[in-house]
């Protein structure tokens, strides 16, 4: 199959210095480098890319070989991690096979038989994100109509989505994020398809679906993405005890808005405020049996934790920190005036207060002269 190959100069500024580095290096090792996916995709809509990608016909070995600070990492499909600092590396994968191996099920269990490029574009999800950038030419190449959807903005399936989506149902949570962050449409078989799927994301492990999670609603679009999930029947299978409320919606916006002036965020807030209604149910339902209130609120919480995390993992500093602007509600609601410098300088306090202020606004509209007391203390 011809590609098409679209000559395409980027503006140097968006490009990442050591992704470019990782390519050379491949190519004077002797193989074949490009940059893909989600990074070919923000580039050309004029975006600065978060991640770099790589594919290349080196094995996993020879990328590790050729590269001293990187690491093979992966079992269902093994990926190299580049390392350039604690905290920044940039991954390397082997152009795929049409070739998997599958469960019962259909999900993919092991991926690693590697093949050519044009095998390796079939293998990933969506058009949009199967494009390479040839940086020795500075060429584009598009074998799916990639750049056409993009400008058309439709989200299309590469293969058939029932079977694309078996294979790994969290590319339906992929397609959501994609069609709010380009403003897309989808194609009415890729739409009827995640609708009838959705319960295959019951199959996946809950610490995979962690860092899509965040990918979800740590963006500008969060509220918009919630009610994708919501109409697409997919918030249910990760956030079963979560429901539409004037509280998240508020939420929601206020971490938009947080972004948008580049101000930091956390998932502690989202899964507090996601579970908030569960754990006041769980409070209620077990606030009959004369127990310590304090007792009585630890328990619904480890309770509503432990549920959730048979969905999307909860690491321990995550539940913790949760756990903590729930039980500091009632402290901020009905604090000894002589506890209250103490309870400000809790390093809990700033999270577990906007918490508050949040509930005066949208839900708990008789907590607003609370929530205006702690702010003029603290002035």
């Amino acid at each position: 199959m011809t590609p098409v190959r679209q000559t395409i100069k980027f503006d140097k500024k968006l490009l990442d210095k050591d992704a470019i580095k990782v390519v050379h290096n491949l190519i004077k090792a002797g193989y074949d480098a490009y940059l893909v996916g989600g990074c070919i995709r923000d580039l050309l809509l004029g975006y600065e890319p978060k991640d770099f990608d790589i594919a290349t016909n080196a094995t996993p070995e020879q990328v590790h070989k050729t590269f001293k600070r990187s690491r093979i990492i992966g079992r269902r499909f093994r990926l190299v991690h580049i390392m350039f600092s604690a905290r920044k590396f940039i991954e390397v994968a082997t152009f795929r096979a049409g070739k998997v191996k599958t469960s019962n099920s259909g999900v993919v269990v092991r991926d690693n038989f590697y093949g050519s490029l044009e095998e390796d574009v079939f293998r990933r999800d969506f058009t949009v994100n199967g494009l390479y950038y040839d940086l020795v030419n500075s060429q584009v190449i598009d074998y799916v109509g990639g750049l056409d959807d993009l400008k058309a903005a439709e989200i299309n399936m590469i293969g058939n989505p029932k079977e694309r989506f078996e294979e790994d149902p969290v590319r339906m949570i992929r397609a959501v994020r994609f069609k709010v962050k380009l403003s897309a449409q989808f194609e009415l078989e890729l739409s009827k398809s995640i609708s009838s799927n959705a319960h295959l994301l019951a199959n996946i492990p809950p610490a995979r679906l962690y860092e899509e999670v965040i990918k979800l609603f740590h963006n500008e679009n969060s509220i918009e993405v919630f009610n994708e999930l919501l109409n697409f029947g997919l918030l249910k299978h990760l956030f079963s005890q979560t429901k539409e409320s004037l509280f998240i919606n508020a939420a929601l916006e206020n971490t938009s808005k947080r972004i948008k002036s580049g101000n930091s965020v956390t998932p502690a807030f989202i899964f507090a405020v996601f579970l908030w209604s569960a754990f006041n149910l769980r409070v209620v339902v077990t606030d009959k049996k004369n127990k310590p209130r304090l007792e009585i609120m630890i328990n619904a919480a480890e309770f509503v934790i432990k549920n959730q995390t048979q969905q999307v993992m909860m690491p321990r500093w995550l539940s913790t920190r949760v756990k903590d602007i729930w039980l500091m509600q009632y402290q901020l609601e009905n604090c000894n005036p002589k506890k209250e410098r103490d309870l400000i300088s809790n390093q809990r306090f700033r999270m577990a207060y906007d918490f508050l202020v949040l509930r005066s606004q949208s839900i708990d509209l008789e907590l607003k002269n609370k929530a205006e007391y702690w702010t003029a203390l603290q002035n």
